[in-house]
C-alpha cells in the first residue's frame, strides 16, 4: 500500500491544495469528497461532464455561523456537482477525498478555504485496499444516510436564514475586533515583544491583588473583561489615583503569587452599585477599576512566587521593589 504524508506548515507552499488539485485533475473515474464543513469552490471548477459526488453535513447553526457556504453550495451544483447531506444522527466529521477506485486523501482539511488555504492540516496519501474500503464506507453513506442537496432547496435556506447570517455576521466582526485573551501557555512571539516593551516603558508599576479567596469570580471576570478592580473601602485608593495609560499591572493571588502582567488603557473609573457593565453587578459597594489590556496570565503552578502585603492595590515602582519587578520580568520572558 502507497502512503504519502501531506503536510502543511506555517509557511511555503499550500501541499493540500495542490496535491488534491492535481489528483482531481488527474483522475478519470469518480471523485468522491466527504467534507464536514464547505466553503471552496476553486478544488473543482472545471469539471463539468464529471461524476464529483460531494457528502457533507448540513446543520441550521453551520449555516448560520458560515461553517458551510450556501453560496459556494449553490455554485458547485450549478457546476455539476452531484451534493448529498446529513442532518440528523451522529455528525458526519470526516474529511476523506476518493479519487477513481484507486487512491484516497484522509485528512484533517474540510473543503473549505480555511482548510485548503491558511491552517496548518495534515493528511495522508493511500492506496489499494485501505481505498476500496474507504469507497465501500463512502457509497454506504451516500446510498442509505444521505438526502438529495437541489438548488431549489439551497435557496430556500438562504432566504430563511438571512436575517440570522447578517445577525451572526455582526456578531463576529464585533468580537474579532477585541482583543485575545492572554493564554495560558507559552507567549507568542508578538506577546513577548509587548511583555518586554512594558517593563522597559512603564511609568509606574501596580500590584492588584484578586482577593480569589474572596471570590473566584471576580478574578476570572477581572481576567475576562480586562480589567484590574476593587470592591470596598481598601488602604491607600490614591495609589489607583495614580494610574495612567501605559502603566504596568502585576496580578496577585494570595497565597500563590503573581499571575497576570498587563498594561493600563486608560485612568481608573469608579461605579456606583447597579451601574450597567460592572465587572462584578451584584456587589453593593463601590467599583473602583483600571481598564488593561492582559500581556500574559499564568496557571498557579507556572506564576511567580511572592509573598505580597495584605493589600488590596498598591504601587511597587520604588527602588525597594525592583528584585521583585525584575523577577517577573524574568519570570513570564523566560517562559515565553
Amino acid at each position: 500500500m502507497m502512503l504519502n504524508l501531506i503536510a502543511e506548515s506555517e509557511s511555503g507552499e499550500r501541499q493540500h491544495r495542490n496535491a488534491l488539485h492535481n489528483l482531481v485533475k488527474q483522475t478519470e473515474g469518480t471523485v468522491r469528497i466527504a467534507s464536514a464543513y464547505v466553503t471552496d469552490i476553486h478544488l473543482l471548477s472545471g469539471i463539468k461532464n464529471r461524476d464529483v459526488r460531494l457528502l457533507t453535513y448540513l446543520s441550521k447553526m453551520d449555516i448560520i455561523g458560515g461553517a458551510s457556504s450556501l453560496d459556494s453550495l449553490s455554485a458547485l451544483l450549478k457546476a455539476g456537482v452531484q451534493c448529498r447531506y446529513i442532518s440528523s444522527g451522529p455528525r458526519l466529521h470526516a474529511k476523506v477525498y476518493l479519487f477513481g477506485d484507486q487512491s484516497a486523501v484522509v485528512t484533517s482539511a474540510n473543503l473549505t478555504g480555511n482548510g485548503l488555504d491558511k491552517n496548518i492540516e495534515v493528511g495522508v496519501h493511500l492506496s489499494g485496499v485501505a481505498a476500496h474500503k474507504l469507497i465501500h464506507w463512502f457509497d454506504m453513506l451516500w446510498k442509505n444516510s444521505a438526502d438529495e442537496l437541489s438548488l431549489a432547496m439551497v435557496s430556500r435556506w438562504q432566504r430563511e436564514t438571512e436575517a440570522q447570517r447578517a445577525e451572526y455576521a455582526a456578531l463576529r466582526k464585533k468580537i474579532e475586533k477585541q482583543p485575545m485573551l492572554p493564554g495560558e501557555g507559552s507567549l507568542s512571539h508578538g506577546s513577548a515583544t509587548k511583555l518586554h516593551d512594558l517593563f522597559e516603558k512603564a511609568g509606574r508599576f501596580f500590584v492588584c491583588n484578586t482577593d480569589r479567596k474572596w471570590s473566584p469570580d471576580a478574578e476570572e471576570r477581572m481576567r475576562h473583561l480586562g480589567y484590574a478592580a476593587a470592591w470596598e473601602e481598601f488602604r491607600y485608593p490614591n495609589h489607583m489615583d495614580k494610574v495612567g495609560q501605559g502603566d504596568a499591572i502585576f496580578m496577585f493571588a494570595k497565597g500563590v503569587g503573581i499571575i497576570g502582567v498587563g498594561r493600563a488603557k486608560a485612568h481608573r473609573e469608579i461605579l456606583k452599585s447597579g451601574t450597567p457593565d460592572r465587572v462584578m453587578p451584584g456587589i453593593p459597594t463601590l467599583e473602583w477599576r483600571v481598564p488593561v489590556d492582559w500581556l500574559a496570565w499564568k496557571k498557579d503552578r507556572d506564576c511567580y512566587s511572592w509573598k505580597s502585603p495584605n493589600l488590596t492595590f498598591f504601587e511597587v515602582g520604588q527602588d525597594k521593589y525592583f528584585p521583585m519587578r525584575d523577577g517577573v520580568k524574568k519570570h513570564f520572558l523566560d517562559q515565553s
